[in-house]
């Protein structure tokens, strides 16, 4: 197969499983949420719900109802689901909570892993805990590790779902998200201009980024949910989760402290005027 074809088919991204993944994988979030609280990451469960509600609305809501482009059928759109090989319609009817399920999985629990994990090594960073940074990471990653596998093993519901990412008009977008990002921070973290200089900063993110996609593809690739191979899944690795980990960790470093700063000053500027000395 030339590189070319097979370039083209990374532009169709499906998922084939099994719906009882859907139970096993909200069994994990359960222990994971719980861990969390139980030591309590706060700020990363909020950083995870915050995302969540994001990429849900991306891919379940606008993806789910956006045109994949004039290349398609009419009617088809960029993200498709086949549940029980009946395929979700537009609108959903009586097929809404079916849908609500595997939506979720793929969308908000993935968040509520991902990115409290990525906000944890943010954290982590600076502080240097090391040993904590490989109880997350290994807990996240075996979890992750262990779900399809236990829903091929476990009879409990083996309804086959079906999804696919019709990615024709969204390639372009997800490489020049990745440059655009990484030029800024290269801008923030590797210049002076900005006076926060650390190139630490620009190797770590990436290798974050890297790791994250590694942590999702590779379960899928080698249970066969996924069905386009080595290649595709050296793709992910560089491309999918690096679309927003430069981004983020502007938020996590930059925004969120100076938004925390000003609303605290303000707030000490309505204490002043009410509690009169």
């Amino acid at each position: 197969m030339r590189f070319d074809t097979f370039f083209e088919s990374f532009k169709e991204v499906s998922r084939r499983f099994q719906y009882d993944y859907i139970y096993i994988d909200a069994f994990f979030l359960t222990i994971w949420i719980g861990m969390l609280i139980k030591n309590k990451k706060w700020h990363a469960i909020l950083f995870g719900i915050f995302t969540g509600i994001i990429v849900y609305l991306i891919d379940a809501v606008f993806w789910w109802n956006l045109s994949a482009g004039k290349n398609y059928p009419t009617g088809t759109t960029i993200r498709e689901y086949w549940i029980g090989g009946v395929k979700m319609p537009h609108p959903l009817g009586d097929y809404f909570w079916i849908k609500f399920g595997a939506d979720f999985m793929m969308c908000f629990s993935y968040s509520m892993f991902a990115f409290c994990w990525l906000w944890i090594m943010f954290e982590n960073f600076e502080s240097k805990k090391i040993k904590e940074t490989i109880k997350y990471t290994l807990i996240f990653f075996g979890s992750w590790l262990l779900i399809p596998f236990l829903s091929l093993l476990i009879p409990l519901n083996d309804t086959i779902v079906y999804t696919v990412r019709h990615m024709e008009t969204q390639m372009t977008v997800w490489v020049i998200n990745v440059i655009i990002g990484y030029s800024i921070l290269i801008l923030i973290y590797g210049t002076n201009l900005f006076k926060s200089k650390n190139i630490r900063v620009l190797f770590y993110v990436f290798l974050v980024g890297c790791l994250e996609s590694f942590f999702m593809e590779f379960p899928l690739l080698i249970a066969g949910i996924r069905s386009l191979g080595f290649l595709f899944l050296i793709f992910e690795v560089f491309f999918l989760f690096n679309q927003g980990a430069p981004y983020l960790y502007i938020l996590y470093d930059k925004v969120l402290p100076l938004i925390s700063k000003k609303i605290s000053s303000k707030k000490k500027i309505v204490e002043e005027i009410l509690i009169p000395a």
